[in-house]
């Protein structure tokens, strides 16, 4: 940025690209989805998920699908189910550490470890497969599957994406995909008949997110038509994604980011002793609000969200000639809106490079209420404001991530809080 400025022209993976690391130009970006700017991945992304992915598809589908899945996501009866099933797998791990340290393996791999918890819960969520040979199958043909989303698109051996795709020039789909897509397909063509059978519809709560999908009828966007069964097949794939890059990653950090900070890591764990000896006390079961209460905690989740990035940029494709603070977006190029940068500039943060909870400490009474139940103070005392364009660790605009606030409380209780 010191030699090119905030916003520059440049090439990356073949192609002419804007990158962004204003956060008031990627708020415009962001928030511009449909009319001005539309998706547009590298092609590896584009070739793995295919033009029906959640990332790639626009307009009413878009919002129909993420208004299901954030819909889901969001209810009571979900939440309740999904904080027990995180109870009791963390509970479950921890154990099986405590087993190893006398073995001959008693190393733990974090990330490795976290992958097993958070990737299991996942799929239960989506389509209710519980731990066996068919999780364990998902599991080893998807990350055969994630190893070439991002990568050169060079037809060359030794390239992730030639062994990946195994050179798509005649359409193949890449195997491994081909054989979860056989599996996800046979799990929804047996709900739906099951569903047809009962005639169970519309009663009852949905159990997971194949559920959902197959119920909508297409009344909220006005088509009237349910979606299609290879649709939904293709996009459960892709809702994997998270269980076994993103948010393994994230508690990963968490971690690591406490490990080095002793004076973080012993209020963390005094804040979250607290709420356990209240739960003893009461004889209650964790909610999924719990971590709602815990300041601390939450000022632990943002910093290390600010820190790792989930999402470290945003691709857009523009539909016209843009210009926005005097920059100009000619019509066809794309824009990377980098998030990650603007997450580690000194000019929106103190010391951007250290992990400190501390400056999401509340200086106002007044919380954001557009956060999506990640109730994070409106203002830090570095004078960031959360509920603005300087902290977006979850994108924005109409493609904000639609479980945001399930995110921070799976971080809470599977890595912060517990681990």
């Amino acid at each position: 940025m010191t030699f090119y400025g905030k916003v520059f022209k440049t090439h990356i993976l073949g192609r002419p690209i804007i990158v962004s690391t204003d956060p008031d130009v990627n708020k415009v970006v962001l928030q511009n989805q449909g009319n001005v700017f539309i998706p547009s991945y590298p092609k590896s992304v584009i070739e793995l998920l295919g033009e029906s992915s959640i990332l790639q598809i626009n307009g009413g589908l878009q919002k129909r699908l993420h208004a299901i899945i954030g819909g889901f996501l969001r209810s009571p009866q979900f939440k309740a189910r999904i904080t027990k099933d995180i109870e009791n797998s963390v509970k479950l791990a921890l154990s099986s550490w405590i087993d190893r340290k006398n073995t001959h393996h008693p190393i733990i791999y974090l990330q490795d470890e976290t992958k097993k918890i958070t990737f299991q819960i996942l799929v239960r969520v989506l389509m209710s497969v519980e731990p066996g040979e068919d999780m364990e199958f998902l599991k080893r043909e998807f990350m055969e599957v994630i190893k070439g989303l991002i990568c050169l698109p060079i037809k060359l051996p030794g390239f992730r994406m030639y062994k990946s795709l195994q050179w798509i020039s005649n359409f193949e789909i890449l195997q491994a995909k081909e054989r979860m897509l056989k599996m996800v397909r046979k799990i929804v063509d047996d709900r739906k008949m099951a569903m047809e059978k009962k005639e169970t519809k519309d009663s009852g709560s949905p159990n997971d997110a194949i559920d959902v999908l197959l119920r909508d009828t297409g009344e909220s966007d006005g088509t009237q038509q349910r979606l299609p069964l290879d649709f939904i097949s293709g996009n459960i794939i892709e809702m994997m994604i998270p269980g076994e890059d993103s948010v393994p990653m994230i508690m990963t950090l968490a971690v690591k980011y406490l490990s080095d900070n002793p004076v973080a890591l012993s209020c963390l764990m005094e804040e979250n002793d607290e709420l356990k000896k209240r739960k003893d006390e009461s004889g209650e079961g964790y909610a999924w609000t719990d971590y709602v209460s815990l300041p601390f905690t939450q000022g632990v989740i943002s910093e290390t969200l600010r820190m790792a990035n989930i999402i470290n940029a945003i691709w857009r494709k523009a539909l016209e000639d843009v210009e926005i603070k005097g920059y100009l977006i000619p019509k066809g190029w794309c824009v990377l809106a980098s998030l990650t940068s603007v997450h580690m500039d000194e000019e929106n943060y103190e010391n951007p490079d250290e992990f400190d909870p501390w400056r999401w400490e509340v200086t106002g009474s007044s919380l954001s209420s557009h956060n999506l139940e990640v109730l994070i103070p409106v203002r830090s005392k570095t004078g960031a404001s959360v509920n603005s364009n300087k902290f977006t660790p979850f994108g924005g605009g109409q493609r904000l991530c639609p479980g945001v606030s399930w995110l921070c409380g799976w971080v809470d209780g599977c890595g912060v809080g517990e681990i």
